[in-house]
């Protein structure tokens, strides 16, 4: 993932072309490290989309972001009170770092107009959010770093502000020739690191790249090349940062053998030809695809932490509880030959010598008749024996009996625990995550937060991931249990085909019928795809999926959520992929 200074130098221009010059209308934090501003410009309104993630820190103009956050955290509201109603005078990009800054005009508490600078550092883990007074006194931002956090800055509050160390590395803008040869000779490392650790904003891919369009080898060093080589690398190096120079940029996404983004880079690389390609008009939509998904999974992962360890727990704690019962099962099992010790002790008492360690007669009860050893305890009448025996039988099935309704209780919990925790894959929003949270809660799995109030859903919008198949019917998968049983139970029709993994935990599908018409073979293979996707057989291969009309689905009384059975159903099998999913995915 190379969103490196030349694909922040593309990011760059498109938003000072789309949004200079525009005013914010309303900003948000819609994560812990992501701010969501909306301005508009020239009677447009555009989001643009700031975040310091870690794992995926980026800025770009965005169309799925969404605020789900009912209080906004102490920084969104110290950047509503600077930056509110503000107008955008500029987008810079500080000697092709991975830093943007955007300087705004607003007015302050006594009418006064003020600049103030809104900076986001790209950097991995040490990626940042910064609010700046004109004069570069840091007013606040997302992350606070002091100095036994790191001994380089410090980034708090009153303090002035420093870029992040570039080491040596120079502005691959302002370079000529004799300089870029230079400082290559004077690294001792292969080509392709020497490139990218002398020049700001250089990622491995395109120093590889440039190597290859140079015909050099990317190990070698810059000391063992000859006068023409290393001309050659730097005329290559020239032409790609003149496409910077003149916004010649060519947003490209590289895509895998399985269709799904693998990589992406404002131009066309080289080393990257031989993937799928394609091609985008805009660098933010590009961004959007490729980071969206996996941004969102990440988020969604950090926040249900808690119930994932916690459903792990109670599935343990319920698999143990099941091995108990099945030992008890398993020693219950012995009942009927206890019932026959009595009976044959009862019967044949009077041949019992007194004291005798064990009784060896012939077993009437079980064919073909044969000798069978009664061991007896020597203390006790034979027919102490007997009662003893008898009280063992009854226990035995007294035992056998409640092992077999605690397995079937118990085996109602594993597979409710392991729907939720394949739930936790399909998770989006908040409200998905709170939704996950009520239904433990009032299965007993989780306790109610004190403070904690029910959000408000936008009933507009259908919480169900949504499909489109190739026919044009609308295909809607439940993400949760409760969204399971309200797809099923509520939302779906007598003749719309439902769709569910055999025998295993998974999402209900279903596929709904265009005006009542039955709905093709084509169509159905499409929802298993889908019901396959989100189930525990994504892995697997010939998944076995149940379909049949809504009609024939009903919901269990004092069943847990989506727990339901059905008749007069079909099996087909089918093998998922994630991108056959995505071809049918409605963002």
């Amino acid at each position: 993932m190379a969103l490196d200074g030349l694909v922040l130098a593309n990011v760059v221009h498109e938003l000072k072309t789309t949004l200079v010059g525009g005013r914010i209308d309303k900003i948000y934090q819609i994560e812990k490290e992501d701010i969501l501003i909306t301005l508009r410009n020239q009677g447009s309104a555009y989001k643009l989309l700031l975040t310091a993630n870690s794992n995926y820190p980026r800025v770009h103009l965005s169309t799925l972001a969404k605020n789900n956050n009912q209080e906004p955290p102490m920084f969104c509201m110290l950047l509503r009170k600077h930056l509110g109603g503000g107008k955008l005078l500029d987008i810079t990009q500080p000697d092709m770092e991975r830093i943007v800054c955007f300087s705004i005009e607003a007015t302050n508490e006594l009418g006064d107009k003020e600049v103030k600078q809104l900076m986001i550092e790209i950097m991995g883990r040490h990626s940042n959010i910064i609010l700046l007074k004109q004069d570069g006194t840091i007013i606040d931002s997302i992350k606070h770093i002091s100095l036994d956090k790191s001994s380089v800055r410090e980034v708090l509050p009153n303090r002035t502000y420093v870029r992040p160390p570039s080491g040596d590395k120079l502005n691959p803008l302002d370079v000529d020739e004799m300089t870029f040869i230079a400082q290559l000779q004077a690294k001792n490392l292969p080509l392709f690191k020497a490139l990218y650790t002398s020049f700001n904003g250089l990622s491995p891919i395109f120093a590889q790249n440039l190597c290859v369009e140079s015909d050099l080898d990317s190990q070698a060093f810059a000391t063992s090349l000859s006068q023409e080589q290393l001309t050659a690398l730097f005329h290559s190096f020239s032409n790609e940062l003149k496409k910077v120079k003149d916004a010649l940029f060519t947003p490209t996404l590289y895509l895998d053998e399985k269709e799904l983004p693998y990589d992406f880079y404002c131009f066309k690389l080289s080393n990257l030809e031989t993937l799928e390609q394609k091609a985008f008009d805009s660098i933010s939509h590009l961004l959007e695809q490729f980071y969206f998904e996996r941004s969102t999974h990440f988020n969604v992962a950090q926040k249900t932490g808690d119930i994932k360890k916690l459903l792990h727990t109670f599935l343990d704690r319920s698999v143990r509880k099941k091995q108990i019962q099945e030992k008890a099962l398993e020693e219950a099992s012995h009942k009927d030959l206890y019932k026959i010790y009595g009976e044959l002790l009862t019967a044949y008492a009077f041949q019992v010598e007194p004291g005798s360690p064990s009784f060896t007669t012939l077993n009437y009860y079980e064919e073909p008749y044969a000798e069978i050893t009664i061991p007896l305890q020597e203390h006790l009448t034979p027919i102490e024996n007997a009662q003893a025996y008898y009280k063992l039988y009854n226990k035995a099935k007294r035992t056998e009996l409640a092992a077999k309704e605690q397995l079937t209780v118990i085996e109602e919990d594993i597979n409710y625990l392991q729907s939720v925790l394949l739930s936790l894959d399909l998770l989006e929003t908040k409200e998905d995550i709170d939704q996950l949270r009520s239904e433990l809660i009032e299965m007993g799995y989780l306790k109610k937060r004190k403070g904690t109030t029910k959000l408000k859903s936008n009933k507009k919008d259908l919480p169900f991931l949504h499909f489109k198949s190739s026919e044009g019917h609308d295909i809607y998968v439940g993400k949760n249990n409760y969204q399971n049983d309200m797809l099923t139970m509520k939302f779906a029709k007598p003749n719309d085909l439902w769709l569910h993994i055999k025998d295993g935990p998974g999402s209900h599908v279903i596929i709904k019928s265009i005006d009542g018409a039955s709905i093709s073979e084509e169509i159905t293979l499409e929802g298993a795809m889908l019901a396959a996707y989100h189930s525990s057989g994504k892995m697997s291969s010939h998944v076995p999926i149940d379909y049949t009309y809504k009609r024939n689905v009903k919901k269990v009384p004092n069943a847990k959520p989506g727990m339901v059975i059905y008749t007069n159903f079909k099996t087909l099998y089918v093998t998922p992929t994630e991108a056959f999913t995505k071809k049918l995915s409605i963002l």
